[in-house]
């Protein structure tokens, strides 16, 4: 069985914008991690709203990535996120230390914000009186438990 995956790199303007397309798991890490090593360590913005699937060997790729760009200075910043890959990245807990958000353009302006590249550790800036980031799962909806004679 072929396993599809496309990516896609736009170096110039900064940031550089890499936008995945498919499925990133076991049989696709590779190749993403492969077109990822050459790429500067500068800002990065990574678009996955066509990524179907984020298994295990995909959220160490992107983890990479993040270690790299922390160890410069730079930043890297998830976008569009698809309702599958978002609850990936909330069961994980990694929607807590990932910055995400809704869109491209939004990511593009979240990590060229004046506030961005003065260090600020929120990742949560506004653009627009926008928000930018994903709210975390706890805000969307309460957490309910059953209770005991429930069925």
């Amino acid at each position: 069985m072929v396993f599809a995956l496309t990516v896609h790199v736009r170096i110039i303007p900064a940031p550089t914008l890499v936008t995945v397309a498919g499925e990133i798991h076991i049989s696709t890490a590779p190749q993403l991690r492969d077109r990822m090593l050459p790429l500067p360590d500068d800002d990065l913005v990574l678009d996955i709203s066509e990524v179907r699937l984020l298994a295990a060997a995909g959220l160490r790729v992107i983890l990479d990535l993040q270690n790299r760009r922390i160890r410069t200075g730079a930043q890297l910043v998830l976008a569009a996120p698809s309702a599958s890959v978002r609850r990936v990245l909330c069961v994980t807990g990694l929607d807590k230390t990932l910055p995400i958000a809704a869109s491209v353009e939004d990511a593009v302006a979240l990590v060229t914000a004046p506030v961005a590249r003065a260090g600020s550790t929120d990742r949560r800036a506004s653009t627009n009186g926008h928000s930018v980031v994903f709210p975390r799962p706890h805000q969307l909806l309460p957490r309910t438990r059953p209770q005991h004679g429930d069925a």
